[in-house]
């Protein structure tokens, strides 16, 4: 029974991955053409109910629970009863209570994996090698698309659909793949590479894992995100840093010599290069017209502190700043969840998503943590980067890259430490022997 279970665990959260990565199938209210912001049923979710079923059955029967992260699932569950409490009592002015149950499953599903100890049976079945070789596949397909001349596919209402670039996109050209808008995309390649960093051994070796890199950099690039871009490359260069700081004392003096300084230089060179790029295509000034969206971002809130509901496509924000413009959200996902769904329920997702940063860095600071929070920041702080259909992800990845308990590492390394006392042994057990043969 608890063997059959945790199969059925990891065979439902590799489902669950094959979905997100895949063909992530939505459906949206009926007669609503914007496809995004009005979804209801989503298959990961449902996939996810189940394995939560299934997990919770588990995690009883087996004791398996993590009394490290007990506070922080109290902190987390409060949270989650104050977002559906407020939820709740807007829903008249929210008008659908789909969204609400999709981001109880998603928030459900993620304080479920920090309430129980899931190394054994992730490693066990390989949870973690499958999303690797996912992650590393869906994007090379996306590429193949690209190199089509599409700009995405839509899986929505069970409906399979290429979509070509659009035309009012003078100055880029876009790509989507599976997700609405390039943002959402660009969102989850910053997390994918997060996670092949953070789990690099377990790839075959490391060409296959530079491979992988460089597929995901190549993506971050034809997604056209300039935020996106410099976020993923402060993460490879806090990882490096990180790297280079841990391995400080055993780098030769004249490998340090010259490659500091010419380390240096080349990410002065392109940071220089990235900065002449952007400010080429936007106003750096308002970082890319941010500062005014956010600004009269906030005027909405204000006005509409219930929030507007199924209005939140209709009812445009006016940008008086650029004359007779108009954006349909506020290029933040904290803002647009107030403008949504109100700003005690846009409150409550801030602190979700505050809870799990502060901890994050409690629990694994570094400069390859800073750097990611700096890349996943960045991204969500300029543009709608993750609605509720990414959230599921989203939290899946936050857990596997900063809460996942290290055993795999510890175990790797202290078998590499027993593999070389066993070789100590031998060699002292040789000395004697002058002559000894193989």
């Amino acid at each position: 029974m608890k063997k059959n279970l945790d199969v059925l665990s990891a065979v439902l959260i590799k489902l669950f991955l094959f979905v997100a990565l895949f063909c992530p199938i939505t459906t949206t209210m009926a007669g609503n053409k914007h496809k995004v912001y009005y979804q209801e049923f989503m298959l990961v979710n449902a996939v996810i109910a189940i394995f939560i079923v299934c997990y919770v059955i588990a995690t009883v029967i087996n004791q398996r629970w993590n009394k490290d992260n007990k506070v922080f699932c109290i902190k987390y569950f409060i949270a989650i009863l104050a977002y559906l409490f407020f939820y709740w009592l807007m829903l008249d002015q929210i008008q659908w209570k789909w969204e609400g149950a999709n981001g109880m499953i998603s928030f459900s599903f993620f304080l479920l994996m920090m309430c129980g100890k899931n190394t054994d049976w992730i490693e066990k079945y390989h949870v973690i090698e499958f999303a690797n070789r996912s992650i590393v596949i869906s994007n090379l397909i996306g590429i193949f698309v690209y190199l089509k001349g599409y700009a995405s596919v839509y899986w929505y209402n069970f409906k399979f659909e290429f979509l070509l670039p659009q035309a009012n996109y003078l100055y880029e050209k876009r790509f989507n793949w599976i997700y609405y808008h390039k943002s959402q995309y660009a969102f989850m390649l910053l997390l994918s590479l997060a996670f092949i960093l953070v789990y690099r051994h377990k790839f075959k070796n490391k060409v296959t894992f530079g491979i992988s890199v460089i597929i995901l950099m190549i993506c971050l690039y034809i997604s056209h995100v300039n935020t996106a871009i410099v976020g993923g490359g402060v993460m490879l260069g806090s990882f490096l840093f990180d790297m280079f700081v841990k391995n400080f004392s055993k780098i030769n003096r004249k490998v340090k010599m010259i490659g500091i300084p010419a380390a240096l230089v080349t990410v002065i060179a392109v940071g220089r290069a990235v900065f002449l790029k952007i400010s080429a295509e936007r106003s750096i000034d308002t970082l890319g017209s941010r500062t005014v969206i956010w600004k009269n971002a906030i005027k909405m809130i204000l006005k509409y502190p219930e929030g507007i509901g199924n209005k939140f496509a209709f009812k445009k924000l006016y940008l008086p700043e650029f004359g007779e413009s108009y954006t349909n959200n506020g290029h933040n996902i904290f803002l647009n969840e107030m403008l949504r769904f109100s700003i005690p329920v846009g409150v409550c997702f801030i602190i979700l998503f505050a809870l799990i940063l502060i901890y994050s860095l409690e629990k694994k600071f570094s400069f390859f943590t800073l750097g990611i929070w700096a890349a996943v920041m960045m991204s969500v702080s300029m543009d709608y980067a993750v609605m509720a259909s990414g959230w599921t992800l989203m939290l899946f990845f936050f857990y596997m890259i900063f809460f996942l308990n290290g055993k795999q590492q510890v175990s790797a390394a202290s078998e590499e430490i027993q593999e070389m006392d066993s070789d100590t042994i031998k060699n002292t057990a040789k000395k004697p022997g002058k002559h000894d043969v193989n």
